[in-house]
């Protein structure tokens, strides 16, 4: 029997035999004939809805955290300013107010809100990241350096000087602002903070 019959076989726990047109009888648990279904049918449908299923299950998948921490206490340096977000080239620009806050243990949190909404808030720490987007509920975290497409997770690192992956730039203005840019989506922030 060629080994995806076998597991087939396997997955349905059933008994299975094969009619002269080519069709395959399966039979059920009590021993009562079940439907007749091809074999064909059976590896183009029940097969990969299982391997989909569990490759689902594998990718890791699941809420994204509420909060990596709480910006309280000693030790928080909390910058103010306005910024204009172009999530992507040929998108519009949103302009809103900015928050930035960092502590001494690289923890930073980001929030860029438009009276009365918050447009999304982001929040980094030497290992790992989280960004909302409250108007879409929608939210990414991870570990490790955040993805580029979200150059917000790279503006604390901008602001200090610190080296940016390849497709991100950034540049200081003459008037005492500054843009990041990702050349691979366009994405743009540009903006003030006080000092």
């Amino acid at each position: 029997m060629p080994r995806s019959d076998q597991a087939a076989a396997i997955i349905c726990m059933t008994k299975r035999t094969t009619t002269a047109n080519g069709l395959s009888r399966i039979s059920g648990r009590d021993g009562r004939p079940a439907a007749t279904l091809s074999v064909g049918g059976l590896r183009r449908h029940f097969l990969p809805s299982i391997l989909l299923a569990g490759l689902a299950c594998l990718c890791g998948c699941r809420t994204a955290t509420q909060s990596l921490f709480t910006a309280t206490g000693p030790g928080w340096q909390i910058q103010q300013g306005q910024a204009l977000w172009r999530p992507q080239s040929g998108l519009p620009e949103f302009g809103g107010d900015l928050v930035l806050a960092r502590d001494d243990a690289g923890r930073c949190l980001i929030q860029f809100d438009k009276t009365p909404m918050a447009i999304l808030s982001a929040q980094t720490t030497s290992n790992r990241w989280l960004i909302k987007f409250p108007q879409r509920q929608m939210s990414f975290s991870g570990r490790g350096p955040g993805p580029t497409r979200f150059g917000w997770l790279y503006l604390p690192a901008a602001l200090a000087g610190k080296p940016l992956p390849k497709q991100l730039h950034f540049e200081n203005k003459p008037d005492g602002g500054w843009r990041l840019k990702n050349s691979r989506t366009g994405e743009t922030v540009e903006g003030f903070l006080s000092p």
